[in-house]
């Protein structure tokens, strides 16, 4: 019993060692549980990625800490229950999340972008799976999530960089610490020319001007010891070899330990900008070497810029001018409405162009041809006022003598008919007189009577010479002579007619003239001084040789450049006024009293002057005096020998055959009968087709054709030419009362044209005829 009870006691204590083992098991499995446990709740609430579990539907089941703050919930107790599927912004990503997940069971990396509690969107990462079915009505989805919103964020602003960086008009590339290309935006292409896959990984050096690469090392040196290189201008080259401008700005790019890595380059291309700068020196150049004076200044008429140009109209410098008024310059002679109308046009918007007459520093005033204009900024206020300034006083004088000019040439023509039709009348006239007193013989009163006619058609016939000598249509003989000689000459008759206060000093100077017609320029002259001095005075006569050039000729109407011989006549007399000097070569035009001249001699030594191929100039001021200025082209030829009168030649010689072509029947009456009383046969004719039948017609000789110049339907000399076809040998003789023709042109007789005058009288033209003739 005993060992029964032993035996009993010993399963007992076996049993309960064993009991005590697994006790002390389990308590062991339940620390380590409890531990583990422990150490998995630390792991999931302290987890920084967002640790869950969800119903099929989005219901949260459990999370940490992470996650709720990653949902927008202040405690995972918060986040239990909530849809999480309902923060998607959209039913489409909800929908293709749950399809992928169900089709997968697991997705790894997938990326979600949710709607935070407060609104804000965050973008999570994550690893999620389905766990195995508990029910078939309960799937569970878990995972972890990340939260990348940073990332995301910083991807989003990369890309708009980016996108920024290649839609810049301007080229925006970067380069290795090699100076190799490796990033190359849309701008570069555009500028260079480019594309990036050609260009990457080439040097930079390829894209810059041979001179400009000197520069390149030094500017290494500076951008990788960390210095930024802004507004740098250099010279580029694109693909197709043209040089193009830029504006370079280089920077360092860092890596997160702050050591530069590479060169950002921005390259701007301003060839426009360079055009527009080329463009402005070359406009300020022209404004500050044009000859037009320009001045801009503020709203209130104070000048910020004048040109040099402007210094030399008005004799204001740029310290002078600058932050003065333009009222410096005004005369008075415009009156204030004037200015009230400038401005008026003006600030409406429109430029003011006209002229006015201001006045210079020195007080002198002149004519300037002025445009202003406002100028305005965006917003249309007037910022300043621009006005070109051009000094036209030169040519205001110009135009008066370019008038004066085509006045006297008016009056000219007009002259010079009306001695054309005067000189047949005065023919007509004086011939028959002439005829007549030899005719009446011992009739002594009678003769008498035709001799004051015979006076007065001579007077006429000299008004009528002083008349073509202004019209510069009379018959002028010149040749050679030596002005001085011809001053000298007339130097004992000119002191007899205005007595002894003549002062000559005189110098060589050759021209071609009419040597009568200079004399009675000198004498017409000489009088007008005289009776300009009625107290006494002095009378001065100097001659000069002169060269005029170009810009003198430019700047004085009718003149040209060259050599010229210059008779200056000044007298000390009264001088006259503007007005005066305006009309006095005007025909008939006087300031004598009536009956006390006849207003020609001025025009005819302007006549005569213009028809030497000279031109005349007054100057003249009330009270100081006037001087007569003459230019006559200078000659260097040797003087010709003056001509000795002609012996009379005996008039009862003349028996040859006159064909006479005449349209003017009383001349033709005249002519016919002073020939005939001369003992020449004659035969008339009316006009060129009659003279040319007639010639062709009469069986005996011919021997002088006596045509007028200007004839209807044929002139003389075509007349003449087909008379001498038909009889070689004829002579031929031109008579006309006006002399614009092609036999004597511009007045000076053609080389061997004989020719005769109208009015002539009956014994003049038998001399003439008798002197072609040869007897």
């Amino acid at each position: 019993m005993e060992v029964r009870l032993l035996s009993e006691l010993a399963d007992d204590l076996s049993f309960g060692i064993e009991t005590i083992r697994t006790r002390t098991e389990r308590l062991r499995a339940e620390a380590a549980l409890r531990e583990s446990e422990e150490r998995y709740r630390l792991l999931f609430e302290r987890n920084l990625a967002g640790v869950f579990s969800t119903t099929w539907d989005g219901r949260v089941l459990d999370c940490n800490q992470a996650m709720a703050n990653m949902l927008g919930f202040a405690s995972p107790r918060e986040a239990l229950g909530q849809r999480v599927q309902d923060l998607y912004f959209s039913v489409e990503d909800r929908a293709a999340f749950l399809a992928r997940l169900e089709a997968e069971g697991r997705l790894t990396n997938y990326e979600m972008r949710l709607r935070r509690q407060d609104g804000n969107t965050v973008w999570l990462i994550g690893n999620l799976s389905v766990l195995p079915q508990i029910s078939t009505s309960l799937r569970i989805i878990e995972g972890t999530l990340i939260d990348i919103t940073e990332r995301k964020l910083a991807e989003a602003e990369n890309a708009r960089l980016a996108q920024i960086v290649n839609s810049s008009e301007d080229a925006i590339f970067s380069t290795t610490p090699d100076g190799l290309i490796a990033t190359w935006n849309a701008g570069a292409v555009r500028t260079y020319g480019y594309a990036a896959g050609e260009i990457k990984g080439k040097h930079v050096s390829s894209l810059i001007k041979e001179d400009r690469r000197r520069n390149l090392s030094g500017n290494q040196e500076k951008l990788y010891g960390g210095e930024a290189l802004m507004h740098y201008e250099s010279e580029h080259v694109r693909k197709d070899g043209t040089v193009l401008p830029v504006l370079l700005t280089l920077s360092p790019i860092r890596d997160a330990a702050g050591a530069v890595t590479a060169v950002s380059v921005i390259s701007r291309d301003i060839t426009e900008r360079k055009q527009a700068e080329a463009e402005r020196a070359r406009l300020v150049t022209a404004i500050e070497q044009s000859t037009e004076a320009v001045v801009i200044t503020n709203p209130t008429g104070e000048m910020e810029y004048v040109n040099p140009a402007f210094t030399r109209i008005t004799g204001y410098n740029r310290e002078d001018a600058l932050g003065q008024n333009l009222r410096i310059l005004k005369s008075d002679k415009q009156d204030p409405e004037f200015y009230q109308e400038l401005w008026n046009t003006v600030i409406g918007g429109h430029p003011w162009q006209g002229e006015l007459i201001n006045k210079r520093k020195d007080g002198t005033l002149y004519t300037e041809q002025m445009s202003i204009a406002a100028v305005k900024d965006l917003h249309g206020e007037v910022t300043h006022f621009i006005a070109t300034k051009q000094d036209v006083t030169e040519r205001k004088n110009l135009e008066a003598q370019l008038q004066q000019a085509a006045k006297m040439e008016a009056v000219g023509r007009l002259a010079g008919g009306v001695a054309h039709d005067f000189n047949n009348l005065l023919t007509i006239i004086n011939g028959y007189s002439e005829i007549l007193l030899e005719r009446l013989g011992s009739d002594q009163r009678s003769s008498n009577y035709l001799e004051e006619i015979s006076k007065a058609g001579e007077r006429a016939a000299a008004l009528t010479r002083q008349l073509l000598a202004f019209s510069r249509r009379q018959v002028l003989a010149p040749q050679l002579v030596d002005l001085n000689s011809v001053i000298l000459n007339l130097e004992k008759m000119l002191k007899r007619l205005i007595g002894e206060d003549v002062k000559l000093r005189t110098s060589l100077g050759k021209v071609k003239a009419d040597p009568g017609q200079i004399e009675q320029v000198i004498m017409n002259l000489a009088v007008n001084a005289r009776d300009a001095m009625p107290m006494g005075g002095e009378l001065t006569f100097e001659t000069s040789n002169i060269e005029f050039d170009e810009s003198y000729a430019r700047h004085h109407a009718a003149m040209r450049p060259g050599n010229f011989v210059m008779l200056a006549v000044s007298d000390t007399g009264v001088g006259m006024p503007p007005e005066t000097k305006a009309r006095i070569f005007e025909p008939f035009f006087t300031t004598k009293e009536q009956g006390k001249g006849t207003g020609l001699g001025l025009a005819t030594v302007y006549g005569i002057v213009k028809q030497s191929e000279g031109s005349i100039w007054v100057y003249s001021e009330v009270g100081q005096g006037t001087v007569f200025k003459i230019y006559l082209p200078l000659v260097n030829e040797k003087t010709e020998q003056a001509k000795t009168p002609e012996q009379e030649i005996d008039l009862a010689l003349g028996t040859e055959t006159i064909l006479m072509v005449e349209d003017e029947e009383g001349v033709r009456s005249l002519v016919q009968l002073a020939l005939r009383t001369g003992g020449y046969n004659v035969l008339q004719t009316t006009d060129a087709e009659s003279a040319l039948e007639t010639c062709a017609a009469y069986d005996g000789p011919i021997h002088l054709l006596l045509t007028d110049v200007v004839m209807p339907r044929m002139s003389g000399p075509v007349v003449a030419a087909k008379v001498v076809a038909l009889r070689p040998g004829i002579k031929v003789l031109y008579m006309s009362g006006y002399t614009g023709d092609a036999v004597v042109h511009h007045g000076v007789l053609s080389e061997n044209m004989p020719f005769i005058q109208k009015p002539f009288s009956p014994l003049a033209l038998r001399r003439k005829i008798r002197e072609v003739l040869g007897g």
